[in-house]
C-alpha cells in the first residue's frame, strides 16, 4: 500500500506544472482527479499501516480549512465558498500526504524530479503555442489554459529543484536537470511576465551560489549553456516581450502593477468592512462586484489581500502561522537543503504577492516538501554533506 500511495503521489506531482493543459470537458483538470486518488491512497496506507504522522503545522493548516468551512454560513457568495472549501480540503490532504508518504530522501528527490519533468511538459506546450502563433494576449505566450504570470512562477519553482537534482543525482536523466534552468528562462521570456522574471532570478541565483559544489564538467556545461542563452534568447524571443519586461522597474516605482495596487486597496477596504471573519472563502471577486471602482468580478492578485478580505484577521493569522511554521524549519536544515528550500520559498512568496496562490497546488506542494524534507533529515533518515556554502 505504501508503494501505491507513493506512485499515485508521484503522478499527481508530475501533473501539477501542466494541469491546465489537459482539461476533461465538464469535469475539470486531470490533476484534480489524480489528487483525489492520491488522497484515497494515502488514507488507505495510513489505515492499513496504523502509522499516523502529523506535525503541528498540519493542525494550523487544518484550522485554516475549517475556518473556510464555517465561512459558508456568512458568505456573500455561498456557491463560490463551497467550491473553495472543496479545493482547500483536497489541498490539505495533499499537504498531509507528502508528509506521510515521503519519509526518506530517495522518495523526496524522485518527487522533485516528477515536478521538473512535469514542468518540461508545460514548457514544451508553451513553445508549441509560440511556434504556432497562439497568443494568450498580444505577443505573450503560455501553455494551454494558463495565465502567463502563473506559468512563469510554476516554471521558476522548478529551477532550484532541477539544479539540486543536478548536483545530487547521477545517471542518464541528469542532463534534463542541468539544462532546465535555461529552458525555464527562455519560456518565461515568452510569457513576458515581469513578476515571474523575478522568480527566475531567484532560481538562477541558487544556481550561481551553489556552482562551487558542481563538478568541473557541470561548471563547463553551465558556462556553455549561459553563453548559448546570451546568444539565442535575444534572437528568438519577440522584441515586445523584452519591451514589456523592461518596464518592470518603472511599474514598481511609479505604476499600478497592471492595476494591482488599486485592486489591493479595494480589497483592504473590504477587509476594513469585515475585519474579523471576512466575506467568505473564495468570495473576493464577488466582493468587488459592488465596489464603486470595479463593479465586476476581479481577481485579487495577492494572497494576503485575498485572505484578509475573504477570511478576516482570523484567517490571516492562521495563514501566517502556516507559512511561518514551515519557514521556521529552514534554519535547521543542512546548508545546501536550506538554500534550496529558502530559494523555493522566496519564489513562492513572490508568486503570492503577485497572484492569489492560496488555492494553487504549487503553494501546498512547496510547503509540504519543505516540511517533509526537514522531517526526513531531522529523523536521521539521511546524512547529507554538510559542507558550508
Amino acid at each position: 500500500m505504501a508503494r501505491l500511495a507513493y506512485s499515485v503521489l508521484w503522478l499527481y506531482v508530475f501533473t501539477l506544472p501542466w494541469e491546465n493543459v489537459l482539461l476533461i470537458p465538464g469535469l475539470g483538470t486531470l490533476s484534480r482527479y489524480v489528487g483525489i486518488l492520491a488522497a484515497l491512497a494515502t488514507l488507505a496506507y495510513v489505515l492499513t499501516s496504523g502509522r499516523v504522522r502529523l506535525h503541528w503545522v498540519h493542525l494550523v493548516a487544518l484550522g485554516f480549512v475549517l475556518l473556510s468551512v464555517l465561512s459558508y454560513f456568512w458568505s456573500i457568495a455561498p456557491q463560490d465558498t463551497l467550491e473553495r472549501i472543496l479545493q482547500y480540503g483536497l489541498l490539505w490532504m495533499f499537504f498531509w500526504a507528502i508528509f506521510v508518504v515521503l519519509e526518506a530522501e530517495g522518495p523526496i528527490r524522485r518527487i522533485m524530479s516528477a515536478y521538473v519533468l512535469g514542468a518540461y511538459v508545460a514548457a514544451g506546450n508553451t513553445v508549441y503555442n509560440f511556434l504556432s502563433g497562439s497568443e494568450v494576449v498580444y505577443q505573450r505566450y503560455a501553455a494551454a489554459n494558463f495565465d502567463p504570470g502563473d506559468l512563469s512562477f510554476v516554471l521558476s519553482i522548478g529551477i532550484p529543484l532541477a539544479w539540486y537534482l543536478a548536483l545530487r543525482e547521477t545517471g542518464g536523466w541528469t542532463w534534463l536537470y542541468r539544462v532546465y534552468p535555461l529552458v525555464a528562462l527562455g519560456v518565461v521570456f515568452l510569457t513576458a511576465a515581469r513578476a515571474g522574471l523575478l522568480g527566475v532570478a531567484v532560481g538562477l541565483l541558487f544556481v550561481v551560489l551553489t556552482l562551487p559544489r558542481a563538478t568541473w564538467q557541470l561548471k563547463t556545461l553551465t558556462g556553455a549553456l549561459a553563453a548559448l542563452a546570451l546568444a539565442l534568447i535575444p534572437t528568438l524571443i519577440p522584441p515586445e516581450s523584452f519591451s514589456r519586461l523592461a518596464t518592470l522597474l518603472d511599474e514598481v516605482s511609479s505604476g499600478t502593477l497592471n492595476d494591482r495596487t488599486n485592486i489591493w486597496l479595494a480589497g483592504w477596504q473590504v477587509f476594513g468592512e469585515h475585519p474579523l471573519l471576512g466575506t467568505g472563502a473564495g468570495t473576493f471577486g464577488a466582493s468587488l462586484e459592488g465596489h464603486p471602482w470595479f463593479r465586476q468580478w476581479v481577481a485579487p492578485h495577492n494572497l494576503f489581500v485575498a485572505i484578509g478580505a475573504e477570511m478576516g484577521v482570523v484567517g490571516l493569522l492562521l495563514l501566517v502561522g502556516l507559512l511561518g511554521g514551515v519557514a521556521a524549519r529552514l534554519p535547521s536544515l543542512p546548508p545546501l537543503e536550506r538554500l534550496l528550500w529558502a530559494s523555493v520559498f522566496l519564489i513562492l512568496m513572490l508568486a503570492c504577492m503577485a497572484q492569489n496562490w492560496e488555492w494553487r497546488k504549487q503553494t501546498w506542494f512547496v510547503l509540504g516538501m519543505i516540511l517533509a524534507h526537514w522531517a526526513a533529515l531531522s529523523q536521521g533518515q539521511v546524512r547529507p554533506e554538510r559542507r558550508p556554502l
